[in-house]
């Protein structure tokens, strides 16, 4: 592990060099001193209701697990994970964290928790394939979209459809899909009772945590909805670091080019992206049709940096005030 943080922060180091070899420092330093702190602080205040909207549409997926879920446990625990994931090359590490650190504060179970956490992500594909769709379909016609980009956009967006409608259909049919798994399982020859109880119910509690999103028609509508929030709430968050900037980019760009960027992030990347967020979301709205290189450089470091120390300042905070320890988070992590 520390000889792939080491290698990875290498890589991102150089490919940040490289890509400032290709600026102006002089104008980007110029962009900085003249932009506006006032909507650079609006981008850091709008990122406290993006985490606790989150916070919250987690606590929704926790109630078939639990009723009492505290939100002040959903957003700590949030913010714990997104620093994990910010500061350790593998992301999922981050998912492994809020379920086991969840578990110990709430009681609600390692893999419930954990089906809870992986449904949250479902939902966040959804949010950000519909709305880059969106963007698609309003962007000026003068930008050509390549057509393999069309093409495995809708491809992710026929998995996540086919996704939602599984977790939908097996969480309302849960007693028949439960009863399914206990019969092949039984069916196993050999397979020692012991282990045939510890699938079942591992089974059960992947069931259990997947019913946050369909328990309801409140629940599903909610968090749906909170999830079109969040996800509106990013794009709003990148048109006020290109407002700080003064950069005047249309709005179906800003969109389109914010939803691409949170896809990037699903790739191995270095501890705290560095590099390849700069990389991404200059080769995303470059390619949209922005050709201010130093701008869109000024945007992408300074919306990365302060995003970053949000979210490992927050992340740390919350470390202290749930009662744990970097070393028991570390060690949470070291499990996954």
């Amino acid at each position: 592990m520390k000889l792939k943080v080491i290698l990875s922060m290498l890589l991102g180091f150089i490919l940040l060099i490289f890509i400032v070899l290709q600026v102006d420092l002089g104008k980007l330093y110029d962009a900085i001193i003249a932009s506006s702190p006032i909507w650079l602080v609006y981008y850091l205040l709008l990122m406290v209701p993006f985490f606790l909207i989150r916070a919250w549409r987690w606590r929704i997926l926790l109630t078939p697990i639990k009723k009492s879920v505290k939100l002040s446990s959903t957003f700590w625990i949030t913010m714990v994970g997104f620093m994990v994931n910010a500061l350790i090359p593998l992301r999922l590490g981050g998912e492994f964290v809020r379920a086991f650190a969840m578990d110990g504060k709430e009681k609600t179970g390692f893999f419930g928790t954990l089906s809870s956490v992986a449904v949250e992500r479902v939902l966040d594909l959804f949010g950000i394939t519909l709305l880059g769709l969106i963007g698609i379909f309003l962007i000026p016609k003068e930008i050509n979209m390549p057509n393999w980009f069309m093409d495995s956009l809708k491809i992710v967006g026929i998995f996540v459809v086919i996704a939602l409608m599984g977790l939908l259909l097996g969480t309302k049919y849960d007693r028949r899909l439960l009863g399914l798994i206990k019969r092949v399982i039984l069916a196993i020859p050999k397979l020692p009772y012991k282990w045939q109880e510890k699938i079942i119910n591992f089974s059960k509690s992947i069931i259990d945590g997947a019913k946050g999103l369909s328990h309801n028609f409140s629940a599903l509508f909610f968090t749906l909805i909170s999830t079109l929030v969040i996800w509106g709430m990013a794009s709003l968050s990148s048109f006020l670091i290109f407002k700080a900037f003064n950069y005047d980019v249309p709005i179906t760009i800003i969109l389109l080019g914010s939803m691409l960027v949170q896809l990037s992030f699903i790739l191995p990347a270095p501890p705290g992206y560095i590099g390849t967020y700069e990389a991404f979301w200059m080769a995303i709205f470059i390619g949209l049709g922005l050709s201010n290189i130093n701008l869109i450089f000024t945007t992408a470091i300074v919306s990365h940096l302060l995003s970053n120390t949000f979210i490992i300042t927050t992340g740390s905070i919350g470390v202290a005030s749930m009662g744990l320890s970097f070393e028991k988070v570390m060690k949470m992590k070291s499990i996954s």
